[in-house]
């Protein structure tokens, strides 16, 4: 952890102060600013930035401490997200809502869990619509979350038709007391309209490398749920229907990647933190000998990654 930790500050000093991306431009938003647009300088976005990757490490390693479902690879699991999240410059060269929505998302993930087997998961199933419909009016992408929350209480068993009801109630009651109080005037609904990320890149080797690191991590993400899958299916219901919902967020997120291309930026930390429980339960399940030898080696790989998005 202390490695990965030092390896994964030093990747977010270098993209932000030699290396830094493309600055996004426009809005992501319904009806109020992404973070691209709240006026911040470069380098407050980025402290803040680099705090809410902090957040959402931690909250990783708490929540798996209260709802294990990785068992027993906590350094795998929080290590291997610090260190793919920082070795692309896209996710810590610059604040954007990508971390937002790997934070809001994990915090979705707790309140879903406390609610398995409950027979009224109202209260629940309200917050965690009622924290997505925030997150619409800065950043759409929100927005295609919802689904995977309303599977996962189905595959949780605390779904029901007041559950559902709560739910909607959820996604429209921010809408309803901002437009209410006059907080957000109707005149400010409007069509998202940004600057491709990619239009202009400086350099044809970093956009490279850049979109090599998230294919090859949803392309690994995808072969360990399936191959951890085999171990789950055999052990504890529980655990394995935690990881039928995280799976579940991870494949949505990968198909809003591949059809929202133009965004995918929002989608990538949420990835990285899909591919993180994958590695995390890969060791946990599998007894894999010398197994540091290959969290440090898959370690190498991504830094080496991130030098050749960065020269």
């Amino acid at each position: 952890m202390t490695l990965a930790a030092i390896a994964s500050l030093a990747m977010a000093a270098v993209a932000f102060f030699i290396d830094a991306p493309n600055t996004l431009t426009g809005s992501m938003g319904i009806c109020l600013p992404s973070p691209n647009g709240w006026g911040m300088t470069p380098l407050w976005g980025w402290i803040l930035n680099l705090g809410l990757l902090v957040a959402t490490a931690s909250t990783l390693y708490f929540v798996n401490k209260e709802f294990t479902f990785v068992q027993g690879s906590d350094t795998v699991l929080t290590g291997m997200f610090v260190i793919m999240a920082a070795s692309n410059t896209w996710v810590s060269g610059m604040l954007s809502s990508s971390t937002l929505m790997a934070l809001a998302n994990l915090i979705c993930l707790v309140v879903l869990f406390g609610c398995y087997r409950k027979r009224n998961s109202s209260q629940e199933l309200f917050a965690i619509a009622t924290i997505l419909a925030l997150g619409s009016m800065i950043q759409y992408a929100f927005i295609f979350m919802m689904p995977v929350y309303l599977v996962g209480a189905i595959l949780l068993k605390c779904f029901n038709f007041k559950g559902l009801v709560a739910f909607l109630m959820g996604v429209a009651a921010p809408y309803w007391i901002a437009v209410g109080l006059g907080i957000v005037p109707l005149s400010q609904f409007t069509m998202p309209t940004f600057t491709n990320l990619f239009d202009g890149y400086d350099t044809k080797s970093g956009l490279f490398f850049g979109l090599l690191n998230v294919a090859v991590t949803v392309v690994v993400g995808l072969i360990l749920a399936l191959n951890n899958g085999v171990k789950l299916y055999a052990g504890n219901t529980q655990r394995r229907l935690y990881n039928m919902v995280i799976n579940v967020l991870g494949l949505v997120s990968a198909v809003c990647m591949l059809i929202d291309f133009n965004n995918m930026v929002a989608y990538m930390t949420t990835i990285y933190m899909i591919t993180a429980v994958q590695l995390g339960n890969l060791f946990a399940l599998w007894n894999i000998h010398k197994g540091w030898i290959w969290v440090l080696g898959l370690s190498g790989l991504y830094v080496a990654g991130f030098v050749m998005m960065v020269i």
